[in-house]
């Protein structure tokens, strides 16, 4: 009886640290960050890092909303950057506000339906397909830019987007809240949402209940593509213009991190849009406190993909446990 108890108690705190141990382990590595570093918890440097992970996050949401589909994206970070570009571009030529927003909605819109076409009608695999497309977007972002920084100074109604606060309450970081609310009604509360799920956790079965998993993956990406076009809009105001540097890896690391990561808050590994935007916003802060703990950005890289390889792996062991463990 005694080893029966026993078991039972090892299976529920396996079970509990599986469901809960993300959420614990974020909030024991931040204190003991913080403890180190006082100034971490300071209010005006944890405004400073809702600032800076909102960008991030954004990026991780586009990136989520397409996994969910059953998509990958790797040129999510470029797509962002090439808006980026695009709007400084078009502010310093005199173009309107609306103007620059739009028009990065809709190369965001335009490079999801590429990414949709290679994928659904030529049958190219997602991460070949992405890959390619990434590329390109590199090398459009180069040409657009001649190899220089587009700076801009601050515009009316433009600036407010990146730089604005509502009282202390940076305004990019309440837009990131109104987007995750928005795509989790989508995802929770909507027929298309639900039906895009279950496109994405198991094409076939969603294909054997009559699903059509093409048009579903389709609004996935362009899904995808509307929020990672705004969010390179969202980032050329943060940034007072776009830089000449190449950071599109970068944030497909970050954000494949934070996708994954929110994940393990699911008792099955399920995607998540709260999930992500949690673990968006902790990536920043931690960043933000190994920075203050002396720890160079070439260090930071290597712990981001060390939280990569483990949130994956912490998917696998949730989808194994429900008889699924392909993850893309």
């Amino acid at each position: 009886m005694l080893d029966k108890k026993n078991k039972c108690n090892s299976a529920n705190i396996g079970a509990l640290l599986l469901s809960r141990g993300t959420g614990l382990g974020m909030i024991v590595i931040l204190c003991l960050l913080g403890l180190r570093a006082p100034l971490f918890f300071e209010m005006t440097n944890i405004m400073t890092v809702l600032k800076q992970g909102s960008v991030l996050t954004m990026i991780a949401l586009g990136l989520t909303a397409v996994l969910i589909g059953g998509g990958f994206d790797m040129g999510a970070g470029a797509l962002v950057q090439l808006t980026c570009n695009l709007a400084a571009g078009l502010l310093i030529a005199g173009t309107s506000v609306a103007a620059a927003i739009t028009s990065g909605i809709a190369v965001g819109l335009l490079v999801g339906l590429i990414n949709a076409f290679l994928v659904i009608i030529v049958k190219i695999p997602t991460f070949v397909a992405t890959l390619g497309t990434m590329f390109v977007m590199q090398g459009v972002t180069s040409w657009y830019n001649d190899g220089k920084a587009l700076t801009i100074k601050a515009i009316p109604g433009f600036s407010v987007l990146g730089q604005g606060r509502i009282a202390i309450i940076p305004v990019i970081f309440l837009i990131v809240i109104a987007v995750c609310a928005v795509l989790h009604y989508f995802f929770k509360h909507t027929r298309t949402g639900l039906r895009m799920y279950a496109t994405g956790e198991n094409p076939a079965a969603a294909t054997l209940r009559g699903l059509n998993t093409k048009k579903y993956l389709l609004l996935s990406y362009l899904l995808s593509g509307l929020i990672l076009g705004f969010t390179g809009v969202l980032q050329c105001s943060y940034n007072y213009g776009a830089s000449a540097i190449t950071s599109g890896m970068d944030f497909l690391i970050q954000a494949l991190s934070a996708a994954y990561l929110g994940s393990t808050f699911s008792r099955t590994g399920e995607l998540s849009v709260i999930g992500t935007v949690i673990s968006g916003m902790f990536i920043a802060a931690l960043s933000n406190a190994l920075i203050i703990n002396g720890i160079s950005n070439q260090q930071i890289s290597g712990v981001l993909g060390i939280i990569l390889i483990l949130s994956i792996l912490l998917t696998v062991i949730k989808k194994r446990e429900i008889g699924q463990v392909t993850i893309f």
